[in-house]
């Protein structure tokens, strides 16, 4: 049985490799700052406030007119209350404000038989968190940091003509305000949080059930934000107590009292408000305006955000791996464009993934694999241009370089070309005398100027075939005036020979003399072998008529055909030896002596 390739194993380990990683991110949730902050640039839209949510604001305003608020007597929660005409009532009247303990026996008082005159007034309790060692059902132990100790509430009075609701908030990580707890508990106590105490008064005095949202494993939901600061009708507190509002604009609302005042430190960080902060009473009219129009949310599960990206991103990486590069790319793409579309849609059904760690393991995948495949293409063609080097002359590699063809794979087209053969007369008998250091060092000094002089006129060095040389023109690249350069050639490895002899004379006492033979037309160019061996070369007719035209030739000769002789004429003098025959063809070919350039 054949055992599976490296390939077969590194692209399945790559796959599950980073898959796991992606569900490890997802657990460990390193940029989850990021993460809230894009899927806050998803989800969050500015929309048109509820006209029924007012906000009575103790604003700097007030603070001036009535002094701090420090030194407020109760009795001025009291006033506030009696401005409300029974005629034009508000549906619920809630509190933003801590009035925990008496303080004030008759302002204390005051209020508390206010509140039991309205008879819709919502007032602000407080969850005291503390820590507390627990039982794990395995038996186990753990500390428990959200434990809640007690449940801070209005002083006694105002506590039994009045309902309650905690003003707790949860700050995520970034610190934003997005979720509430529904119920905090305490001695045996539950309390529901302010902003749906208030939503559930105000469906109760309208005779409709409330709608309890859908709560994640911690008992906590969110709320989508509906505007930005300063959006929601808001009134100064010193203007009611004074009688300077119309009690009718209140008629049915839902009435929050709050600090609206930097000086009173109640102020938090929200998605609706990037730029500043928002108002601890405004957050809370957010609230309610979200649970009257249904817009909360729970939080996706752990482990159904880990499955989801696990899935997505091995899909990513199977269709890099296994695809093109094209449908590898497509795919990744319409993921990330997809993944933001069902992030929202989810959140408009009421289920909040934050999909910014899928975009950014899939923008991570796009770019390992534009920059893997750079630098294999890169690698790719410096041993491709390597290979080049060793038989094109450098200015076609260059240009090669330049056009960024660096295709090689088998097979090949036709085209026009020069084909060149040059050969060494009677090296068999002139070796058989010589050491065979001595033939190589004879053949390297000739082959080395055979070389240099192809490249020189922009050749392409075919092969070396024992002593013979065959260099092609026009291929791979376009090359002006081909012929011109294949005749060229010729005559500099001609003239090169006289610096060889004189070598070779010093050196081994031996003379060489070569002849060439040049002939151009139509041939197949190109890769040919196979996969795991090629050549570039060229084949067919005109490489074989060249190779005839040079075993014709004499030491020190040039032939070429009647073809080349057209194209080289103005140029180039030669005289004519007639028609032909040449081995292995039935037909005769027209074969021209070189006598040298033509000076006119």
């Amino acid at each position: 049985m054949k055992a599976p390739g490296r390939n077969q194993i590194k692209k399945p380990l790559a796959v599950c490799l980073m898959a796991l990683l992606a569900g490890m991110l997802t657990i460990l949730s390193p940029f989850l700052k990021m993460q809230y902050w894009f899927a806050d640039s998803i989800f969050v839209r500015e929309q048109p406030v509820d006209n029924r949510i007012k906000i009575i604001g103790i604003d700097e305003a007030s603070l001036q007119e009535m002094g701090p608020f420090a030194d407020w007597s109760r009795q001025q929660a009291a006033d506030l209350l009696q401005f409300f005409d029974p005629e034009y009532m508000p549906a619920v009247i809630a509190f933003d404000i801590n009035y925990f303990g008496e303080r004030d026996p008759e302002g204390d008082r005051a209020l508390a038989e206010q509140a039991e005159q309205m008879g819709n007034v919502v007032m602000a309790s407080y969850l005291v968190y503390d820590k507390r060692l627990e039982q794990t059902d395995s038996d186990g132990l753990r500390m428990n940091t959200l434990y809640i100790r007690e449940i801070e509430k209005p002083f006694e009075a105002l506590r039994e003509v009045s309902r309650q609701g905690f003003t707790n908030v949860i700050q995520d990580q970034d610190n934003y305000v997005r979720r509430s707890l529904l119920t905090g508990a305490a001695e045996g106590e539950t309390e529901y949080n302010f902003a749906y105490e208030i939503y559930r008064c105000y469906m109760e005095s309208q005779g409709l059930e409330p709608v309890q949202p859908q709560l994640s494993n911690n008992g906590s939901y969110g709320f989508d934000y509906t505007a930005e600061p300063g959006m929601y009708e808001i009134y100064s507190y010193a203007d009611l107590v004074a009688g300077r509002c119309d009690p009718k604009v209140f008629k049915d609302s839902i009435i929050l009292i709050g600090a609206y005042s930097a000086a009173m430190m109640d102020q938090y960080m929200v998605p609706a408000a990037r730029s500043t902060v928002m108002n601890g009473v405004e957050v809370q009219a957010n609230h309610v305006n979200a649970l009257l129009d249904g817009r909360t949310f729970t939080e996706l599960s752990m482990w159904h955000s880990v499955l989801i990206n696990v899935l997505a991103t091995a899909v990513c990486m199977v269709l890099l791996l296994y695809g093109k590069f094209s449908v590898g790319v497509a795919g990744c793409v319409a993921m990330l464009l997809a993944a933001p579309v069902a992030s929202g849609i989810m959140y408009r059904q009421g289920i909040y993934w934050r999909c910014f760690l899928l975009l950014l393991m899939i923008v991570a995948l796009l770019a390992m694999k534009i920059l893997t495949g750079y630098a294999s293409e890169r690698i790719r063609k410096h041993q491709i241009l390597n290979v080049f080097r060793t038989y094109m002359a450098p200015q076609v590699v260059d240009e090669l370089s330049r056009q960024n063809n660096y295709r090689i794979e088998l097979g090949g087209r036709s085209r026009d070309i020069a084909v060149l053969f040059v050969d060494i007369r009677g090296f068999t008998s002139l070796s058989e005398g010589m050491t065979p250091e001595e033939v190589v060092d004879i053949l390297n000094h000739y082959l080395g100027n055979v070389t240099n002089a192809i490249f020189k006129n922009g050749g392409t060095l075919d092969k070396f075939i024992g002593d013979a040389v065959m260099a092609i023109y026009n291929a791979p690249l376009d090359v002006e005036g081909y012929c011109d350069k294949a005749v060229q050639t010729a005559y500099d490895i001609i003239e090169a020979m006289d610096t060889v002899n004189r070598e070779l004379k010093e050196i081994h006492g031996r003379e060489i003399a070569c002849g060439v033979g040049v002939h151009c037309g139509k041939a197949v160019v190109g890769n040919i072998g196979c996969e795991y061996r090629m050549d570039y070369t060229a084949i067919g007719d005109t490489v074989n008529i060249a190779e005839r035209l040079e075993s014709l030739a004499k030491g020190g000769e040039i032939l070429i055909s009647g073809e080349v002789y057209e194209q080289v004429r103005e140029h180039y003098r030669a005289e004519p030896i007639g028609e032909q025959s040449l081995k292995g063809r039935q037909d005769k070919v027209v074969v021209y002596r070189m006598k040298g350039k033509d000076d006119r």
